[in-house]
């Protein structure tokens, strides 16, 4: 896939990249000075940015439901630094780790499951740890392809996305995205949105 990317879409590669190296930024200054950060990476894909943040922060688990992508990634990534494991997050029982961190993935799911999937995510974390969560902007989708909205099941504005990371994490940043350049930018007019959650809400099962 990142092949095909490289030789035909390049830019949707470095827009990839861009924002892995955003989060592993993130992800270090939540760390302390010197300590190597564990990282989850949901729906890793084929591992390009696992890699790129296990190089970074320390250590990376990179899990996919797509087998397939799983089998590519180990072949291509061997270093001792990442794990990869093909599986479905919402049915993971996964380790607790300094943070955890999914690019193009809740858009996919379900809308009814979708707190379910940051719950999950704020269960997998230390009590400091970081979320980062990167998705579309509802607003981009009249710019998509016929194939691309037909998976994009459940888009998220800028406050939707903010209210349910706080219903998870006690604090939570907001950022934006055009093309490769991150930015805290107007929301509505930013083609892709990422949300920061810091610091799990141990309380959160007994919010709506």
């Amino acid at each position: 896939m990142h092949s095909y990317q490289a030789r035909n879409t390049p830019r949707r590669l470095l827009f990839t990249t861009s924002y892995y190296k955003f989060a592993a930024k993130q992800i270090r200054a939540n760390t302390d000075a010197g300590a190597e950060a564990r990282v989850l990476d949901i729906g890793c894909g084929e591992g390009i940015g696992t890699y790129l943040v296990a190089k970074e922060c320390g250590f990376a688990h990179g899990v996919d439901i797509d087998a397939g992508l799983i089998d590519v990634a180990k072949q291509n990534w061997t270093e001792g630094n990442t794990r990869f494991d093909a599986a479905d997050f919402l049915t993971l029982d996964t380790d607790r780790f300094d943070a955890a961190i999914n690019f193009d993935v809740i858009e996919h799911i379900q809308p009814e499951n979708a707190q379910t999937f940051l719950r999950g995510m704020a269960d997998s974390l230390l009590p400091n740890g970081i979320a980062v969560i990167g998705t579309p902007n509802v607003t981009s989708a009249q710019y998509a392809s016929a194939v691309t909205n037909a998976g994009h099941i459940n888009l998220y504005d800028g406050e939707r996305l903010h209210d349910e990371v706080a219903a998870h994490f006690q604090h939570v940043r907001m950022f934006g995205a055009n093309d490769e350049v991150v930015h805290t930018g107007f929301l509505p007019m930013c083609h892709y949105l990422i949300a920061v959650g810091i610091g799990p809400r141990r309380d959160r099962q007994q919010q709506p």
